[in-house]
This record gives C-alpha cells, structure tokens and sequence, in this order.
C-alpha cells in the first residue's frame, strides 16, 4: 500500500507520554490509514517498546524499530526512520508531543495543490502546568507565504527549524540526500537550511498552528533542549558548524547572520546556566569562538548580548566568563523579583538596571579596557548583599 504521508517518531524512555503522541494521529480528520507511523526505539529501559509494540499490534501501519544500543541524540533514529519510510511525503514528531486534529490534512492539501517541496506553520508551546503560548510571529499579518526558492523570502530561514511542524516531499529528500547529522544537536537546523537550500516551492502558513510542543523543565524531567551541561552544549556547537559548513559548501555564507543570530543568543543562555567548571567553560568558548567572530565580522548586533559575544569573538575568555556571572546574577535577581513581589522591588530593579549599564559598557572593546572586570562580581554581590 502506497501511504500520503510517513511519520517518524525517533523515541527514547517517553512511556509517559509516547501514548498520547500517537493517539493525536490516531485522531487525525484525513483518517489514519492514509499515513505510516514509524516508531525509531532508541534502546529504552522503560515501557517505551512495550507500548510501541502495542500499537504495532493493533495497527499495520505502525511500524516499531528497536534498536539495540542507544544513540542519544535524534539523527540516527530519525535518517533509520526516513530510509524506511514510503510514504509520499515525510514528517518528523518528537516521542512527547501532539499535532493539532486536522494538521496532516491541511499541510497535505496544501502541499500538493501548490505542488511545493517543503510545507510548514507555526506551533503552540505547551507547558506542563497546561499554559499554552504561540512562537512569534515574524511576518504581521501575512496569512501565508508561497515562494519558489527561498531566495525570494530570506527571512524564512530565521524561522526556527521546528523539525515537527513541517512536512516534505520525500522525493526531493531522497533525490538531494538530505539527511541529520548523527550524534549532535542542531541536527534539525542542518537538515532544515539543506532542504530550503534546495527546496523549489515552500510554503509558511504563518496564522496556522499544526502542533503542540511539550515542554518539560522540572528537575526530573527536563526537555532535551532544556539540558545545559558540557556534553549538549558541546553537540550544540558541533551541530552549528555543520550547518555553516552547508552553507560554504552551497555558496550561502552570507544567509550565516540570518540562521544563527538567534540560536548563538539561546546558546549563550544555555552557557550562562550550565555548571561546568571554569576550565571546561573556557574550552567551550574557545570552540564556538570563530564562528562568533565570522558573525560579527557581518557586524551582527547581538542586543543584551553584545558584550558576552564580543569577548568571546575576541578569544577573552576570562572577560566572557566573568561577564556571563554577573549577566546570570542579574538575571537570576529578576527572576526572584517576579516570582516573590518583594517590598523592596523598585530598590532593587534600580540597582540591577544599574549594574546592566555596566554590561553595556563593555560592548565594545574601548570599555573593556576602562572596565576592571577581576572585581566587578565581588563588589555587585557586596552590593546586593542582605
């Protein structure tokens, strides 16, 4: 049987919620039996597989793969899925989240009427306290965007790479050996920019909301993108110069300030928070420093973290980490203002608001120089103290 679509749900200890995942293409108004779902078992030690293989049991167009070591990332599950696949178009979910009712009928209908390569919308954050909030909005009141190539939309490309709330013609990514990169993160971004690099017809339904991503941040229980520690922000940097790489290869560089600007400021977050010693922290910088300093060389403005990014295109690791502790000791300052309400809230805002006055004045390497940044914490936290 030749199905519409095939979904490929790479999954790893998810028995909590891998049920409602796939009950939400169960639930699909274009009717189930038009679509192949293919659960990738990244070596769970849980009740995943048990679970997948229920549903196997009971549907033949769920299709379980097991594999027998775990890879611990979503590349190598997902390209096992894709070289399974027959459907004649492809769509990846993650093992915890859900797609809205009609999201395979619309992107399906819309995708062959138009005749286009890649088709994708907006999505819905979903949080576990069932708060439910939209990505932004980068196009006003643009109902939707139909392009040849995306050279005619550029902006396209600084929408994030949401793997999940696309859907793609699976000839043109078997013919372009568009494939993720195995055993690192951004994997989706690379195989994103591949496929709008080489994408004739996309389509952005920019007031459509095809999917609800879970996200998970307790302490037991976090999303991967919601790990901060050496080893994923490693994977991250790695799975960034990957996608840089496609750009040279393809003669693109210049799309490098569109793509990364965002992701290189969610990575520095990341940085600010990981626990990392000082040695490994350094390291980390050293690695992704060049590609901090190709970006701005394009005289790309980071905002709030234009100083941070400008030590560490520099190669002043010392300064970038002394100034990523006093941006988290701020950050985490106003964190507790809004969760707390304290009396003395106006007191303190003056004063962190005072100290990010400081921060703005090592945005550029003359204050570097007028800053002495070996005492800046002791004196921020002397002043805060009490």
């Amino acid at each position: 049987m030749t199905y519409k679509i095939s979904i490929i749900i790479p999954l790893h200890n998810m028995e909590k919620y891998i049920s409602q995942t796939l009950d939400s293409l169960l639930n699909q108004t274009m009717g189930s039996e038009n679509m192949e779902v293919i659960m990738v078992d990244d070596c769970s030690n849980d009740g995943s597989a048990q679970i997948i293989d229920n549903y196997a049991n009971k549907h033949d167009n769920f299709i379980p793969i097991h594999l027998t070591e775990n890879s611990g990332l979503p590349g190598k599950p997902r390209n096992i899925g894709l070289e399974k696949a027959t459907g004649e178009y492809l769509m990846f979910m993650d093992h915890d989240d859900c797609y809205a009712s009609d999201a395979l009928e619309t992107f399906y209908n819309k995708i062959t009427t138009e005749g286009a390569d890649v088709i994708f919308s907006r999505y819905n954050y979903y949080f576990e306290n069932g708060r439910i909030t939209q990505n932004p909005n980068l196009f006003g009141k643009k109902k939707e965007i139909i392009v040849d190539n995306i050279a005619e939309e550029e902006r396209l490309l600084s929408t994030a790479p949401a793997i999940w709330a696309k859907m793609f013609k699976r000839s043109f990514i078997m013919n372009n050996n568009i494939r993720f990169p195995e055993g690192m993160l951004a994997e989706d971004l690379s195989f994103v920019t591949q496929a709008f690099l080489k994408a004739r017809g996309i389509i952005y339904l920019n007031y459509y909301f095809s999917y609800y991503y879970r996200i998970r941040d307790s302490d037991a229980d976090k999303s991967t993108i919601r790990i901060r520690n050496k080893k994923y922000l490693k994977t991250m940097i790695d799975g960034y110069y990957h996608t840089y790489n496609i750009l040279k290869k393809s003669r693109k560089e210049e799309y490098i300030t569109i793509i990364f600007k965002d992701h290189l400021k969610f990575w520095l977050n990341c940085f600010m928070y990981t626990n990392a010693t000082a040695e490994d922290k350094k390291k980390l910088l050293y690695d992704v420093s060049s590609l901090f300093k190709k970006i701005i060389s394009y005289n790309v403005d980071f905002d709030e973290y234009s100083a941070l990014a400008n030590s560490i295109s520099h190669g002043q690791f010392n300064s970038a980490l002394r100034i990523s502790e006093l941006m988290l000791y701020y950050q985490k300052r106003e964190d507790k203002l809004r969760r707390h309400h304290k009396k003395n809230e106006d007191k303190l805002r003056r004063q962190i608001n005072a100290k990010k006055s400081q921060v703005a004045e090592l945005q550029t390497l003359s204050g570097y120089s007028k800053y002495k940044t070996n005492n800046m914490i002791h004196r921020l936290k002397k002043r805060f103290k009490g």
